[in-house]
């Protein structure tokens, strides 16, 4: 799907915690002159500085390519193309054609350093293998929905904008949220909601859902779902903090995607494609993949004999104690940064 010029203007893009990944990355200008390690953990907000850092013997940056396994619509891709020397390949892929196309306008003028590819987390040996690298410097990854996604109406993805219910990544996948939501008996819909979307009130959303369609016949638009979800969870009303929708809406959105079972795959496929002295950025939104990347972290740094059988002869190192989070100055210029967590890791050996 080409995404029309009219809908081009109201994407509203601002990637994360940009000038932390290049750090965690040993891109920035601050590692120009060789690597700081006192300097390379940014602080949290309202802890004391550095005080998340775990005491490692640090190796030098190894000089290799960067593996971008969500490029989006580019911002963090091009920051890398920027801060990395003029010889630094990039490799870009995303499951979403769509992200993949403008992401490719926009970095056109890194045309001879980046290469796009089409897949998902469960493809990028496959992918590696194709651009014919074997090894990255850095690998990072940007989880969860994308603004591309997000705004685009006819993506199906927000519950503040009315069409068609999809939520797709991957819009060459057969399985839509629509198809879910209309053919999944009540008990299924239910654990998809709770177990996703940690909704409170998930069996009584299904109930209502699995009424509605028996009573008026399928739903298939957003605006329908959403007001559905709103009488069942807070009455008539859905001026709140939160929006009673957003859960289930997230919930639907990694079940249609299978997120979570992706990052599994990510996270053990990209560890594997690590230099010595390599990295790997997580960046993620919600509690549940940051469980899944911390989880899999600490199985990557385990001991010896404790560690991910498929990574037994490598050896790695969480860098950080608690996850990186935006500062104050960058959540009141893109509020949708509020709930990213950055973790990194090392390969020491």
């Amino acid at each position: 799907m080409k995404v029309a010029k009219d809908e081009q203007k109201e994407i509203g893009h601002q990637p994360v915690l940009v000038s932390e990944v290049l750090s965690a990355l040993r891109l920035s200008p601050l590692h120009s002159e060789g690597y700081h390690p006192e300097k390379d953990c940014p602080s949290i907000p309202g802890s004391q500085a550095h005080s998340n850092q775990r005491e490692l013997s640090f190796l030098p940056s190894p000089v290799g390519g960067y593996l971008d396994c969500t490029v989006g619509l580019g911002g963090h891709t091009e920051a890398i193309l920027n801060a990395a020397a003029p010889n630094v390949r990039v490799i870009a892929m995303d499951r979403d054609s769509d992200a993949l196309s403008y992401a490719k306008k926009r970095l056109t003028a890194y045309d001879n350093r980046v290469t796009f590819f089409h897949g998902s987390f469960r493809d990028i040996l496959s992918i590696a293998e194709n651009a014919k690298v074997t090894e990255f410097s850095g690998i990072l990854f940007d989880l969860g929905v994308s603004s591309l996604q997000l705004d685009l109406a006819s993506r199906g993805f927000s519950f503040q904008q009315e069409g068609p219910l999809d939520m797709r990544m991957d819009q060459t996948q057969a399985i839509t949220a629509a198809q879910l939501v209309n053919t999944l008996r009540e008990g299924e819909l239910a654990d998809i909601i709770y177990q996703y979307g940690e909704e409170r009130s998930a069996r009584k959303v299904a109930s209502f859902i699995v009424r509605y369609r028996e009573k008026e016949g399928p739903i298939t638009e957003t605006s329908a779902l959403s007001d559905l979800i709103c009488r069942a969870v807070r009455g008539k009303s859905k001026w709140t903090k939160t929006h009673p929708a957003t859960k289930t809406f997230q919930a639907l959105r990694i079940a249609v995607n299978d997120e979570l079972s992706e990052i599994e795959a990510g996270m053990t496929h990209a560890a594997s494609l690590l230099a010595v002295g390599g990295r790997l950025a997580v960046i993620s939104f919600h509690s549940l993949e940051d469980r899944v990347v911390k989880h899999r972290f600490k199985e990557f740094a385990a001991k010896p004999g404790q560690e991910c059988v498929s990574l037994v002869k490598k050896r790695f190192a969480n860098l950080y104690k608690k996850p990186i989070v935006p500062t104050e100055e960058e959540v009141f210029r893109n509020p949708r940064a509020r709930s990213a967590k950055l973790r990194v890791l090392e390969r020491v050996a």
